[in-house]
């Protein structure tokens, strides 16, 4: 009996840590979902052997042969999937965010890995890296659990960002839509992806920011987010 109660005593503390957990949890909405069916709304990519894929690869390997060392690190930043990452890629540093303003960029994030999980299961696209005597020497940090390539889920994740971003950064908008183009570009001086994943991603991702825009709670949320960044970029409110 002393046992029982000892154990209940100790484990009275971790129980309550657990149920305000599962409070906060539960007071903390949830990320919008866009409700995109991207592999419905692509067409299919090129086939591994086909003369469009062929053309391609031989444009990643024309990139791999002409890149710089500056060039390089602008890729291997980009290879980071944050609006930090985004805005600093065209000279925008954002020094902190809040634990707000990092949860509605994490959502985006999260947003886009899974609209885009789907399509790339359905087409199952080859890795340009992963061909048959490819040739390429791929900046991107490579695993045995990479997804696969179409579309790119890095060239979505800037579109909706860069989309996203725009309407709290208008003055920027020219900027930022270049920096869009550019980090999907950068996928490509990687040899990470084919031009056609990228254009895919681009589709994707400009889709899923319409839905996401006209989310009423994310514009919500939006307004609150747009302060801050503009403040923490040294433009008016």
């Amino acid at each position: 009996m002393k046992q029982n109660r000892l154990r209940l005593y100790l484990l009275g503390p971790a129980l309550l840590l657990l149920l305000a957990g599962l409070e906060t949890a539960a007071a903390e909405p949830s990320c919008p979902d866009p409700a995109v069916p991207v592999a419905a709304l692509l067409m299919p990519p090129p086939k591994h052997d086909s003369a469009q894929t062929k053309a391609e690869l031989q444009e990643l390997l024309r990139l791999q042969e002409s890149r710089t060392s500056q060039q390089v690190e602008h890729v291997r930043g980009d290879d980071r999937r944050t609006v930090e990452r985004f805005l600093h890629g065209m000279g925008i540093k954002v020094e902190q965010l809040s634990d707000a303003a990092i949860r509605f960029f994490d959502c985006i994030g999260a947003t886009v890995e899974k609209a885009v999980r789907e399509a790339k299961t359905t087409f199952a696209r080859t890795r340009p890296y992963r061909l048959h005597e490819n040739k390429l020497h791929t900046l991107k940090k490579l695993s045995d659990r990479d997804s696969t390539s179409y579309p790119s889920g890095h060239a979505t994740y800037g579109t909706v960002v860069g989309l996203v971003v725009v309407e709290m950064l208008p003055e920027k908008k020219e900027e930022i839509y270049k920096r869009i183009q550019d980090y999907g570009y950068s996928r490509l001086v990687s040899g990470a992806h084919f031009r056609s994943d990228i254009s895919a991603g681009n589709v994707a991702g400009a889709a899923i920011a319409v839905s996401l825009l006209n989310n009423e709670a994310f514009r919500d949320e939006l307004k609150q987010i747009k302060v801050e960044l503009r403040k923490a970029v040294g433009f008016a409110p």
